[in-house]
């Protein structure tokens, strides 16, 4: 005789990873989106190394089940691939959820661990919802801007017009009026383009102005408590200068990390000790967030940084003070794509 709860636990088995198939799927080809997809496939892989499914395969009775033929008003809708997320994200919730509770007939250690992976697809189901929203950090070359001989409006319609996954307002300045004045221009320049307009530093002009994301250092305001001010809706990066900071920022709520300076800069009065191309490679390993490299990058040695999955370089130099800033930002954009994901 079939075990009853054995029967639970396959159908939940199935039913889990089923959803998250149908999610890392989404994640794949839908937002393209290797970070998510990447978690996606470890939650499944996580899954099958907890519980083996050949274990309770012998209790599988499909054509027996009473709810085989059940269905909701809802089961065959679908609006889009947002439904697709929320739809399959709450079947996976809730398989985990019926694992747990039958775990505890059997394995209090293993209900234990279900739980675990239940609030991992919570904050799966989120970052896939988000992204999906629009509000994610695409590969290519992420623009810094400050103090541009070029201007600000120029070289920020120049990114709109080449398609960069964001430019960075980098203002220096003590007149936050001005600040403000600027970013609510760059936000116009950007609003309706597929890049993200980021203001540095400086949470309070971001709201104002409405902008996509805030970039904090390792000096600003604790990025969880900017998270709380900005709310979900806004990207959120942080600086990171060596791996203990990266590790760090594992806890962190943010969507993208930079790392650097990886070559010596001019761009800051007092830079961050040089950490070498050679260590991106590890922070791209270690992060589980999209990394930016950054710090005295050029299009020669953008190139040599192909040793590394690299996502994102930022420049700022290498653009502002090109002879003919379009080619520059065409050329390193297009190297960085080209580049192995």
């Amino acid at each position: 005789m079939k075990n009853p709860i054995g029967r639970g636990i396959d159908a939940n088995l199935n039913r889990v990873s089923e959803g998250l198939r149908v999610v890392e799927d989404i994640c794949r080809f839908v937002l393209a989106n290797q970070v998510l997809q990447q978690k996606t496939k470890t939650m499944r892989h996580s899954l099958n190394s907890l519980v083996s499914v050949d274990d309770y395969l012998s209790n599988r009775n499909a054509r027996m089940d009473v709810g085989r033929k059940s269905s909701g008003d809802l089961e065959n809708s679908r609006s889009g691939a947002a439904d697709l997320v929320k739809a399959n994200s709450r079947r996976v919730q809730e398989g985990l959820r019926s694992l747990e509770e039958f775990f505890k007939l059997e394995d209090v250690t293993m209900s234990g661990k279900l739980k675990s992976l239940r609030y991992q697809a919570y904050d799966l189901e989120k970052a896939a919802l988000v992204s999906l929203s629009g509000r994610t950090l695409k590969r290519g070359l992420y623009l810094i801007l400050t103090d541009p001989p070029h201007g600000y409006e120029t070289l920020a319609q120049l990114a709109v017009d080449i398609g960069l996954p964001a430019v960075q307002l980098r203002y220096k300045g003590d007149d936050d009026r001005i600040h403000y004045s600027l970013a609510c221009r760059m936000r116009e320049i950007t609003a309706g383009s597929d890049t993200l307009f980021i203001v540095n530093d400086r949470p309070d002009i971001a709201m104002l102005c409405d902008a996509d994301g805030v970039h904090m250092g390792q000096t600003d305001l604790p990025v969880d408590r900017v998270r709380r001010l900005v709310g979900d809706r806004m990207l959120l990066g942080l600086s990171t200068h060596n791996i203990s900071q990266v590790q760090a920022a594992k806890a962190e709520p943010v969507d993208y990390i930079g790392f650097g300076p990886l070559f010596t800069t001019t761009s800051k009065a007092v830079p961050d000790p040089v950490v070498g191309p050679e260590k991106l490679a590890d922070a791209v390993r270690v992060s589980p967030h999209p990394v930016v490299a950054i710090g005295g990058l050029t299009l020669n040695r953008i190139r040599e940084l192909d040793i590394a999955p690299l996502s994102n370089a930022a420049v700022i130099r290498a653009v502002a003070h090109a002879d003919d800033p379009q080619a520059a930002i065409q050329t390193i954009h297009h190297a960085i794509l080209e580049m192995s994901p």
